[in-house]
C-alpha cells in the first residue's frame, strides 16, 4: 500500500498484462475489505476494451467497484484475459456482500489517472494506482 494525501494506492505486479489485472483486483479488494472472500457461488462476467493498458486498467478497477458498491456483488476469484492491451474478457467468481463478515472499509469513488503507470520490464508488468476515496 502508498500513501498518499487524501487518497489511497497500491502497487501491483505480475509477469504478463492479464496477471496484473488480476493482481490489482485483489489489491483493491484488499483496500475495501478486511476478510474479502475466500470463495463464492455467484459468477459475473466483464468484458472492456480502452484505447491503451492504462484506461484499461482504470475501467477495470472502477468495473469492480461498481460491482461491489453497487451490485453487492464482491470477487472472491478473478480469471482475466488482456489482449493487446486494450480488451479485457474477465470471468469473477464470488460472494454476496455481507458489511460485517467482510469487514467493509469504507465507499471508493474511483481509481484515477493521477500517477498511474503501467511499465511494462524484462519477465513483469507493473502499476501503480491511485484510487479516490
Amino acid at each position: 500500500m502508498l500513501d498518499h494525501t487524501a487518497d489511497v494506492g497500491f502497487e501491483v505486479e505480475a509477469p504478463t498484462l492479464s496477471g496484473l489485472f488480476e493482481e490489482a483486483a485483489r489489491a483493491l479488494l484488499a483496500v475495501l475489505f478486511e476478510e474479502p472472500p475466500r470463495a463464492g457461488d455467484l459468477e459475473e462476467t466483464v468484458g472492456l476494451s480502452a484505447p491503451d493498458a492504462e484506461t484499461l486498467l482504470v475501467r477495470w478497477i472502477n468495473e469492480i467497484i461498481f460491482l461491489v458498491q453497487d451490485t453487492g456483488f464482491v470477487p472472491a476469484r478473478v480469471e482475466a484475459r488482456v489482449e493487446e492491451g486494450r480488451e479485457l474478457q474477465a470471468r469473477l467468481v464470488g460472494a454476496p456482500l455481507d458489511v460485517e463478515a467482510q469487514g467493509f472499509q469504507g465507499e471508493v469513488k474511483s481509481a484515477t489517472f493521477h500517477g498511474l503507470e503501467v511499465e511494462r520490464g524484462e519477465g513483469s508488468v507493473r502499476a501503480t494506482v491511485i484510487l479516490d476515496v
